[in-house]
């Protein structure tokens, strides 16, 4: 007759086969989504530094190219106006590009800061 061992030998192997790949989905999604805010933090601190810089009068050139040298993927758009000026900045996230060939998802943030004392719109006054 068969013992119990036996016949529960299968089950390990099974349970395994299961549960092995939820647990490397679950540890990969973690780590895209930590990788997700720390490139939306980078895409905001850049923002900011962008718009800041433009506030106290340095040129939209100089600031893009300040932009795009840190953050290649970057697409930053400048809006200045009377108050103040905004800059947005946009950048496509790629996900699991092995898996899902094209899949991006867009990124967007936007800071505006109001112009230093000595700048106005632009230009130094």
């Amino acid at each position: 007759m068969r013992c119990a061992k036996d016949r529960d030998a299968g089950y390990v192997v099974a349970e395994t086969a299961v549960v092995l790949p939820t647990v490397v989905l679950i540890v990969v999604a973690v780590i895209s989504m930590f990788s997700i805010a720390s490139i939306g933090l980078g895409l905001q601190d850049a923002v900011h530094s962008a718009s800041r810089q433009l506030a106290r009068g340095a040129s939209v050139d100089e600031v893009r190219e300040l932009v795009s040298t840190v953050h290649p993927q970057i697409v930053v758009t400048v809006t200045p106006s009377p108050q103040g000026v905004a800059v947005t900045a946009r950048r496509e996230i790629g996900i699991l590009r092995g898996f899902f060939g094209g899949l991006s998802v867009p990124m967007v943030r936007e800071a505006t800061v109001p112009w230093e004392m000595g700048v106005l719109g632009g230009t130094t006054g």
